[in-house]
């Protein structure tokens, strides 16, 4: 990306008799620094080399192939982030990679990176990882890590040659408490990318975040809660109070994604925000002009193209809710659909419908409900028609005290519904009050009250979004008979529920299911879609089980997972990054087929590759990590301190392990 530039001229006063220029320094402080401009580490981590990989792929004509991401597990607990590009030579490896400020973007605006600080942000994280570059059919592994001095350093670790094609691939190993956080720093990262990376390791659903309006290079989320700039696929937030007054409004409230070329703003060196100098407060504000005028001409859209008058008034109800700077600055005189005003849609409805109740479960108070005699147009709020001489009302009140706290009802004669319905309104959302089930009257009995009222919708719950904490509200209606085939019980506070135990053939617990995060992480090892269960109350669990739902406790407990916790305690001792780079090694290589190392850790890494398939609740698993384990000899416990000391480690054990190899 090319960098805005300005040229000052100097004018000195008096004879200049000697000049120096300032120089950097290179010492453990001063790189220290530049590694650590960052405020949040996996997610700059991420983002900086997800944009270098998106570079790669611009450069290799591969923009609509997706790159690659592997998210951390306890099985393999490493973030790595791979192009299909063109991949780093050799050459560039040592004059280029390993150089800060140093970057072959700096004269194109096709490319995202331009300060040459990104490639290096994970050594603020970690002391060393590892980067395999492809070009050629020669595929090269090196390790980057601080030398004695403090200073970083890389090695060419292997050379080999292969059928691969092109590419970078960057790996760095993550800390246990931190899966999480790399994690979400990834969905973070790469939730507005327009080819979205393929997931390895773990899983993220890139669909639980849409646009409900848009234009041609701006999008509004109901999720979002501020308003970025997209630049070459990089989010910044757009600070309110930096661009106009005038458009203040709409950035606070409208969750906006707007794109931008590279090159139209300028950023900050971290990149986790924008230098607001003139030059990119004049390309926002010119930008959110054309989004407001964008922005008008979809809300008429979205009011004019409703397919009858309830839709458009919706619409029009929910537009002006949710963005309230929808006013005289942005929509002025009044609201028309098929030359109906709709200016002000619940008064609209009330000239048509004096007697109109509208009733809802009170959340506070003493009142059971609240009644209004205005509309609701909320997207789930019902309309019924009175069709019974008398009780129909309190049959209302009867399906509403089962229904979800959320549910509005619009109650009418039959009289008012005949006339919206000659306005324009649907007949088919009407429903009848006779359909619903009748107020059984109250049996008094000696000792207590027995209440044997009809229920015809509860209230379940889906998983919804993932970051959040508290589950999605759906009504369920008992009278289709289709229930889901799942559910699990909800507490009575918070949402919590029973835990589920995971375990092996052994009885050994494996992983314990207590939560959203874990549950919505390990359903899939079983094959369990999250839609297929639904959280409900303990109380109306039995109306799910009566038509069929099976409890997921029951169902997971019931499963035994193959696998020995002895083999987890292994794969979790010898992490699978570090026997990778042993057998990268070229030195391993020189080993011969019989020697005692080499047939260990190509053992090892079998076991491992037979263990992969566990990562969705390795994460979770909980075993004794201090326990020891039998070495066939002293050669084999060198390989504890090769893990401890990296690359060190790793070429003080294959020492060893040659000079074994010879003796035999």
């Amino acid at each position: 990306m090319i960098l805005q530039d300005t040229t000052n001229t100097i004018e000195q006063i008096g004879e200049v008799t000697e000049q120096a220029e300032f120089k950097i320094k290179a010492s453990k402080k001063a790189f220290t620094i530049l590694s650590g401009l960052y405020s949040d580490l996996p997610l700059a981590i991420v983002r900086e080399l997800a944009a270098n990989a998106l570079d790669a792929h611009v450069v290799a004509g591969k923009r609509d192939v997706p790159i690659e991401i592997h998210l951390p597990n306890a099985l393999e607990p490493w973030l790595t982030i791979t192009d299909f590009g063109t991949g780093i030579s050799h050459k560039d490896i040592y004059d280029i990679y390993t150089t800060y400020f140093e970057s072959t973007k700096t004269n194109s605006n096709d490319q995202i990176g331009c300060l040459g600080l990104g490639a290096k942000s994970q050594l603020a994280y970690t002391d060393n990882f590892t980067t395999t570059s492809v070009v050629d059919n020669v595929k090269r592994i090196y390790n980057v890590f601080f030398n004695a001095n403090g200073v970083p350093s890389i090695s060419l670790m292997s050379q080999d040659k292969t059928d691969e094609c092109n590419g970078l691939s960057v790996q760095i190993p993550v800390k246990t408490q931190d899966f999480d956080k790399f994690t979400n720093a990834t969905y973070r990262a790469c939730r507005f990318y327009d080819v979205k990376p393929n997931i390895l390791g773990g899983k993220i659903d890139w669909n639980i975040e849409s646009a409900n309006l848009s234009g041609s290079f701006w999008q509004s989320y109901n999720k979002l809660n501020h308003s970025v700039a997209l630049m070459g696929n990089v989010a910044y937030p757009i600070e309110t109070y930096q661009v106009s007054y005038e458009n203040q409004d709409i950035v606070r409230k409208a969750g906006l994604g707007i794109k931008f070329n590279l090159g139209e703003l300028e950023i900050t060196p971290s990149r986790e925000s924008l230098a607001y100098s003139e030059f990119t407060l004049k390309a926002l504000n010119d930008k959110i002009e054309l989004v407001k005028s964008d922005f008008v001409s979809k809300v008429e859209d979205t009011i004019k193209n409703s397919a009858n008058l309830l839709d458009a008034m919706k619409a029009l109800y929910m537009l002006n809710n949710q963005w309230s700077f929808l006013n005289s600055k942005l929509i002025s005189g009044k609201v028309l659909w098929n030359k109906i005003d709709i200016t002000d849609p619940r008064k609209s409805i009330k000239a048509y419908t004096p007697n109109l109740l509208s009733v809802s479960k009170s959340t506070w108070g003493r009142k059971k409900y609240n009644e209004s005699g205005f509309p609701s147009l909320d997207n789930e709020a019902l309309w019924y028609v009175d069709d019974l001489t008398k009780g129909g009302y309190k049959r209302v009140l009867n399906f509403l005290r089962f229904s979800s706290d959320k549910i509005s009802i619009n109650f009418v004669s039959q009289s008012e519904m005949n006339v919206l319905i000659n306005a324009g309104f649907p007949a088919s959302i009407f429903n009848k009050t006779s359909d619903l089930a009748p107020v059984i009257p109250v049996n008094r009995v000696t000792g207590g009250t027995k209440n044997t009222r009809a229920k015809g919708i509860i209230n379940t719950y889906n998983i919804g979004y993932q970051y959040d904490k508290s589950w999605d509200s759906v009504k369920f209606d008992l009278s289709n008979g289709v229930a889901p085939k799942y559910f699990i019980e909800k507490d009575t506070d918070g949402w919590g529920f029973t835990p589920i135990k995971i375990k092996n053939k052994k009885g050994d617990i494996l992983a314990t299911i207590d939560s959203k995060g874990t549950i919505n992480n390990l359903i899939e090892f079983f094959g369990i879609k999250n839609t297929e269960f639904v959280m409900v109350s303990k109380g109306n669990a039995k109306h799910l089980v009566a038509l069929g739902s099976t409890p997921l406790k029951d169902t997971l407990e019931n499963k035994v997972v193959d696998v020995d916790i002895d083999d987890l305690v292994f794969a979790k001792k010898f992490s699978r990054g570090n026997i990778d780079n042993i057998v990268k090694n070229k030195k391993f290589q020189e080993l011969s087929d019989e020697n005692e190392f080499r047939v260990f850790i190509e053992g090892i890494k079998n076991k491992m590759d037979n263990l992969k398939k566990f990562h969705f609740f390795s994460p979770y698993i909980k075993f004794d990590e201090t326990k020891e384990l039998t070495f066939p000899s002293k050669l084999v416990e060198l390989l504890y301190a090769s893990c401890e000391a990296w690359q060190v480690g790793i070429d003080k054990t294959l020492d060893a392990a040659i000079e074994i190899n010879k003796n035999k």
